[in-house]
């Protein structure tokens, strides 16, 4: 878990953001609001191997949806889409636009990061 709580700590040193440790020994999930940043984040076991997977929000960036695994490797996931311009004929590209950001949402929600 060293590795997980090092590079998630890393990635967001810039703004001394760090893991909380009282949720890093229990394995709970968690939000962080600090420094305009709202992080959910969550623990899991894949194929025996733990993780963090986190989906970060900024509205001065692009969001950020990661997986740490415990040796340290990053898995980078699908992160929802920042808006686009409205018009009132909806063409294929804000159809497409909405289909991915529903999707993505459900995903999220289900893991309990939205």
């Amino acid at each position: 878990m060293d590795k997980i709580k090092n590079e998630f700590n890393k990635h967001f040193s810039k703004w001394k953001i760090t893991l909380p440790e009282e949720n890093i020994q229990k394995r709970h999930q968690g939000s962080i609001f600090q420094a305009g940043w709202k992080i959910n984040f969550i623990f899991g076991i894949k194929d025996d191997v733990e993780y963090l997977e986190f989906y970060a929000m900024h509205r001065m960036t692009n969001d950020r949806h990661i997986i740490i695994y415990d040796d340290g490797e990053k898995e980078h996931l699908e992160c929802l889409e920042t808006p686009i311009e409205y018009s009132s004929a909806i063409d294929e590209r804000q159809r497409e636009h909405n289909k991915h950001n529903r999707r993505v949402r459900e995903q999220l929600s289900y893991k309990g990061l939205l």
